[in-house]
Order: structure tokens, then C-alpha cells, then sequence
């Protein structure tokens, strides 16, 4: 709290001073509402800076030191990064990772593009490359789904770059100086670890003059605005606002977003430039204050109600493709933040049981399956246990998601397959068993490669039901 007000007595300070001064020369001069545009300036901005923060996660590791993880896929900015291994608990990758496939990433700095993504033929095996804007949203994804065993090779722009795409090449546009690039191989068990390896091994990212030259260099890693790694706060308006005014350095507002930008003038936020203070009136700083708080609250509040909700299940029908719908963008980015288009993927998650309650692993459940309603995926589906802050939680079986490729998954005699959801182990069904933590958690449902009964809603998942304690 000391902390809080020594930082808003500084800007204070500083406004203060510019205002003596006269008013500084780039600050609308009307009347504005600095509660909504607060609000709407952490509903907007939130994403953004999410967005920053995983990717200098992955490309400026906080410890440059210490060895990554083999589940995690970072690699310096405009190079390409391998997991080795499925996700763990120990994997803190964004929020929510699978632990089905296998990430090969890249952020890439478009300023040094164009780039030239290269993939070799991966037969009947399930994989997708996922093209990541700035802003959190994706709109296309290109592996088995729209090109079969091998995708042509990849043309990536940056915004502003005036080449034809080469003849045979896919091209896709960067709408941000920044862009992710996000692989995903299925890895059907630990004995196929060594296949995907030599897969992830022939993926080629280059710059366009080094492709045509058949050159083998590494890009040049170009320096980036470092931004705070914490979460975006709503009781700090100095901070988010710097967090934010980062972004904003090398943000090229889109014509949708032109308006909302040309509105956050008034709290110092323009872009190509940083966070300037001196348009704070110490009297509007407890304004921006409930205002950033609100902002959070209505992110909260819509990351519980994403879409459809149904048998205690919230289901994101439209994926990473948001329009103009911002408040799901935040919310997407504070729970699944890069999640595939819903063409790709759909994401169905619980957080309460059949009853409305929360799920909790002090108590026992089941989710129960009918013979004709198993997730219909081309691909396959999955399902994933996460503990409150969207990781995967530790235990004993070192187990963390069940599907219709876990081993030994047993059917009752009428076709149905019962999952059961509980911290300590059941007295029969093991392969059926998906440990949770002993605290509050939530579980994921994904269907990859969603057929039309997913996608047209005309199949939804079954709710989660609480298996009464046995003396």
C-alpha cells in the first residue's frame, strides 16, 4: 500500500509541476470520464501487454542463466524454439498448456522479415502451425487440417512490407512489429517422443534473403522495449500505464482500433511514444484508479462467461478470431491466452460441478461419457486438470490429461467411459482416474479438428457430477 501511494504522489508531483508550467502541449484540453476511459484503457490494453510479457518470457528468459525446461519451446527473439518434452507443472508457457503435443515457437521481429517458414512431411501425424498476432487474436492456423501431410512453405510479412508472395508459398501478414509463430505436434505416448524429435528437427525458419540464397543463418535478434513481468495491475495506475505506453512504442493502431486509441491521449498514452505522466491531473488519479478496477473486474467476470455455458461448462465458440468484441479478447488472454481458432480447436472449461458448485479436490467426481457422445474430433480430444492459476498440477501418477488415446481406458459394459475426478486414487479404474489437486481446480476439454456436431453445438459436454463420500 506505501508503495501504491508513494508512485501515485509521484505523478501527482510530476502532473502538478507540468501544470504550472501550462498544459503539456500533446493533452486534450476536455472534459474527459477518466473512470471509463480507465476501464476501457485495461479492457483494450490488457491483451497487449499480456501479449509482451509471454513473449519476452520466451525470448528474454527473467534468468538467462538457468537451464530452460525441456517442456518449454523459448528460444531468442527471431529463432525458433523446440519443447522436448510434454508439459508439466513445471511448465509455465502462458497459461493453460496442453499436454498433448509438442511446441516448436518463434517470436519474430517483422522489422528483419520477411520470413520463410519450412516443414517437413509429418505422414498421418496431427500437427498445426498457429500464426499469433500482437494483439492475442489468431485467424489462421495451416497444418493437417488445410494441407494435408506437408504444408508449402510459409511467406511471413511484417506491416508496411510491399513484396508479391513467391510463387508456391502461403503468405501471411504480421499486422504488429511483433509476431508468434506456435507449432503443435501430437505425441501419441513417451516412445514416440523420439519420432516427433526428428520432425521438430526439419522445421527450417529463415529470413527471405537468406532462403534465397540457401543459406543456413540465424536471423539477427534485434533488441526489444522490456516490459514489468508481472500481471497487469488494477491498483497501480502508474504501472499499468507504463506497461501499457511500452506497447504502445511500436503499436500501428488498425482502423477499428483507431478510435479507442485516439482516446487514451488524456492518460498520457499515444503511440510511438511511452507513458507520459504529464497529462495526469492529481485530481483524476482515484478516477483511473476505480476505473482500471472495474476494467479488471469486468475480465474477471467475462472469463467465467465466454461463450456458451452449459452442464456447469463455459465453451469460447469463436477461439482467437474476437472481431470487435474486446472484452473477450482480455478474457481469452487471462485464462488461454494463443488459443487456436475454433475451426482448429474448441476449448470447453469446468469450474463447477452439476450442481453449480465449485469443483473442489476435497470432494470426488465423475464425468461420464455416453456410448454415442464422446468429444466428436477428426483429430482427438483431451482432457486436462489445471489448478487455480491455469497450471497443471503435480501428482503421484505423474498424470495430467486422459483421452481416446490414453491407454488401457476402460469402457463400462454399455459403451460409456467414465472419468473419475479426485485427489486420491479410486479403488478400481485406474487408467480412468485423472488426479486433481486437493484445493480448488478446473478442468479443460479440447477437440481438435471439431466435426460439425461440435461446431454446430448440436453436441455439448456432460456435466461433472460429485460422487458422494463412502464410509
Amino acid at each position: 500500500m506505501r508503495g501504491l501511494l508513494a508512485r501515485l504522489l509521484i505523478i501527482a508531483a510530476v502532473a502538478s509541476a507540468a501544470l504550472a508550467e501550462g498544459a503539456h502541449a500533446s493533452c486534450p484540453t476536455a472534459r474527459v470520464d477518466f473512470r471509463k476511459l480507465a476501464a476501457q484503457a485495461y479492457i483494450w490494453g490488457y491483451p497487449l501487454i499480456r501479449s509482451a510479457q509471454l513473449r519476452q518470457n520466451m525470448t528474454l528468459p527473467e534468468d538467462p542463466l538457468r537451464i530452460r525446461p525441456a517442456t518449454t519451446a523459448g528460444a531468442p527473439i527471431n529463432r525458433l524454439g523446440h519443447a522436448r518434452a510434454l508439459a508439466t507443472p513445471e511448465t509455465r508457457q502462458g497459461v493453460a498448456p496442453n499436454n498433448d503435443t509438442l511446441y516448436s515457437l518463434a517470436w519474430l521481429d517483422t522489422t528483419v522479415g520477411p520470413f520463410v517458414l519450412e516443414t517437413p512431411d509429418f505422414g498421418a501425424r496431427y500437427y498445426t502451425f498457429q500464426m499469433g498476432q500482437a494483439d492475442t487474436s489468431t485467424d489462421l492456423a495451416l497444418g493437417q487440417s488445410t494441407h494435408g501431410a506437408q504444408l508449402p512453405p510459409v511467406f511471413i510479412l511484417g506491416p508496411g512490407q510491399d513484396y508479391p508472395v513467391p510463387p508456391g508459398m502461403i503468405g501471411v501478414r504480421a499486422k504488429q512489429r511483433y509476431f508468434m509463430l506456435a507449432g503443435r505436434i501430437l505425441v501419441r505416448d513417451q516412445a514416440d517422443l523420439a519420432e516427433a524429435w526428428q520432425l521438430q528437427d526439419r522445421i527450417r525458419l529463415r529470413g527471405w534473403a537468406d532462403y534465397q540464397a540457401g543459406r543456413d543463418q540465424a536471423t539477427p535478434i534485434t533488441v526489444q522495449e522490456p516490459i514489468e513481468r508481472r500481471d497487469p495491475p488494477s491498483d497501480d495506475p502508474a504501472a499499468f500505464l507504463t506497461m501499457l505506453g511500452t506497447v504502445l512504442k511500436d503499436w500501428r493502431p488498425a482502423r477499428p482500433d483507431r478510435p479507442i486509441v485516439r482516446s487514451l491521449a488524456p492518460l498520457g498514452l499515444m503511440p510511438g511514444r511511452h507513458f507520459d505522466s504529464r497529462c495526469l491531473a492529481h485530481a483524476a488519479l482515484p478516477k483511473i484508479s476505480q476505473g482500471l478496477k472495474e476494467g479488471r473486474a469486468a475480465i474477471e467476470q467475462r472469463s467465467r462467461e465466454l461463450g456458451t455455458n452449459v452442464n456447469g461448462w463455459t465453451v469460447n465458440y469463436r477461439g482467437a478470431e474476437f472481431g470487435s468484441d474486446l472484452l473477450l479478447r482480455a478474457a481469452v488472454a487471462m485464462d488461454q491466452i494463443y488459443v487456436l481458432p475454433a475451426r482448429e480447436a474448441i476449448y470447453m472449461i469446468a469450474k463447477s460441478d452439476s450442481r453449480g458448485r465449485t469443483l473442489d479436490g476435497t470432494l470426488s467426481y465423475v464425468l461420464r461419457f455416453r456410448a454415442d457422445e464422446l468429444p466428436p474430433a477428426d483429430a482427438f480430444w483431451s482432457l486436462t486438470v489445471y489448478y487455480a492459476k491455469g497450471f497443471l498440477a503435480a501428482n503421484p501418477l505423474g498424470r495430467y490429461s486422459i483421452g481416446d488415446r490414453t491407454p488401457g481406458l476402460v469402457r463400462n459394459a454399455d459403451g460409456s467411459i467414465e472419468i473419475r475426478l479426485q485427489h486420491d486414487a479410486p479403488a478400481d479404474k485406474g487408467a480412468n482416474w485423472l488426479p486433481v489437486p486437493s484445493e480448488p481446480f478446473s478442468v479443460m476439454l479440447r477437440l481438435y479438428r471439431p466435426n460439425d456436431e461440435a461446431t454446430s453445438r448440436r453436441w455439448l459436454p456432460p456435466a461433472i457430477t460429485e460422487v458422494p463420500a463412502t464410509n
